[in-house]
């Protein structure tokens, strides 16, 4: 039942896999450097930056636990997934018609859409 219900409000279920095996971004919260996300190959990962390890102001986020770890995954942490809007949305559809695009990228769609985030404070900028 849990993934007939995933599948049905998965709003990523259209967006594709980084077409570039290579992408960074960088986590920020004001002027320190939180972390960062790559796409490495088929895996996204995420590591926390020496900064954020040394300060004791931000606790660390949910979905990262361990500030020591290097997290890896398949699909995409729903940390980062929320940044994404559905690609049914009208200025997702005018993004992909100006890239000349039919199908929407993950990467592709955070580097554009992704910066800000209502469900947290944190900015996702490109490496």
């Amino acid at each position: 039942m849990l993934k007939s219900l995933y599948r049905r409000f998965n709003w990523l279920r259209d967006v594709s896999e980084p077409a570039q095996v290579q992408v960074a971004f960088e986590l920020r919260l004001g002027d320190l450097h939180v972390g960062t996300l790559l796409r490495d190959g088929d895996e996204w990962v995420f590591n926390y930056s020496a900064p954020f390890a040394r300060q004791r102001m931000v606790a660390p986020i949910v979905d990262f636990p361990v500030v020591g770890r290097e997290y890896r995954s398949k699909e995409l942490w729903p940390f980062f997934a929320l940044r994404i809007p559905s690609v049914t949305q009208a200025n997702v559809q005018a993004f992909l018609r100006r890239q000349g695009r039919t199908e929407a990228d993950a990467a592709d769609l955070m580097q554009e859409f992704g910066r800000r985030s209502i469900a947290n404070p944190f900015v996702l900028e490109t490496a």
